[in-house]
């Protein structure tokens, strides 16, 4: 996780500096009227025919200075979007590790079903690396185990409602799990915002009779942009306080990340007090 924070850090950077560059470009461009509508780039898109090899030409775009620097931000965008994803992916190889960590040290842990077809005298037998695989196995996984955790830690169910964040943390990994599919399967834009807020809200038991209360409407909606924007999944910084000399942000990244972080330690700590390791 520290290692997707520093690429995000070092995107980040990267989009500043380049942005840098474009905006002064486009001041020196401003004292130079013939140079005006002038393409800063152009690009021509190609492919080799297999059957003959010919080069065929199949894009032609040409960039200007404005053109350039949304190039940026939605480069930006789709960066922290894929480190996201790698995120979520993360907390997830943890849950599941977790899990495994459960089982193999109190065999009582697990419901029977998630041991498969083995025998109950071979389970004291069994190694930690095949408790890993079959936690992978388990149906619906890596929900029915965050199900499994609540069931067994009532600590834990009390502090995703009440914690200090302000977020009830069920639905925000839900959120989190979401966000990933569609950056993953779909280009990181949703066909419907609201289709997806309803989506996440019932996979978070939270949709009552078609309706999502309006907190958790707001949750969901803040990581999407705005107007013609409002299917895409927004992740960048949010200037506060624009008025103020001092730069200040937002990062919509940095909160779901928080999310992952935060529910990951919480489940540390209710696992360590209530599950021991066996050779204790």
């Amino acid at each position: 996780m520290a290692e997707i924070e520093l690429f995000q850090r070092t995107a980040k950077d990267a989009a500043k500096d380049e942005l840098k560059v474009l905006l002064d470009y486009g001041k020196r461009m401003e004292e130079l009227p013939e140079y005006k509508d002038m393409a800063l780039s152009t690009h021509n898109m190609t492919f080799r025919d297999a059957r003959f090899g010919q080069l065929r030409s199949y894009h032609h775009k040409s960039l200007s200075v404005e053109d350039c620097q949304q190039e940026v931000i939605f480069r930006k965008n789709r960066q922290y979007q894929w480190l996201l994803a790698e995120a979520y992916e993360e907390f997830e190889d943890y849950v599941h590790k977790l899990y495994a960590y459960c089982g193999f040290n109190d065999v009582d842990f697990w419901p029977l079903s998630d041991y498969g077809s083995i025998r109950l005298s071979e389970r004291n037998s069994l190694g930690f690396n095949w408790y890993i695989g079959q936690s992978h196995k388990k149906k619906g996984a890596p929900r029915s185990i965050l199900v499994r955790f609540r069931q067994s830690f009532p600590l834990l169910q009390r502090h995703e409602v009440k914690n200090a964040l302000g977020v009830n943390l069920a639905l925000a990994i839900i959120l989190v799990e979401e966000l990933r599919h569609i950056v993953v399967h779909n280009g990181g834009k949703v066909k419907s915002k609201e289709a997806f807020i309803e989506l996440v809200a019932k996979g978070a038991g939270f949709l009552n009779n078609g309706n999502v209360a309006l907190e958790n409407r707001e949750l969901i909606e803040q990581f999407f942009g705005a107007d013609k924007y409002e299917n895409l999944i927004a992740l960048l910084e949010i200037r506060v306080r624009p008025e103020w000399p001092i730069e200040r942000y937002v990062c919509r990244f940095g909160i779901l990340v928080n999310y992952l972080m935060s529910y990951g330690f919480l489940l540390y700590e209710v696992v360590k007090v209530h599950v021991k390791p066996a050779q204790a």
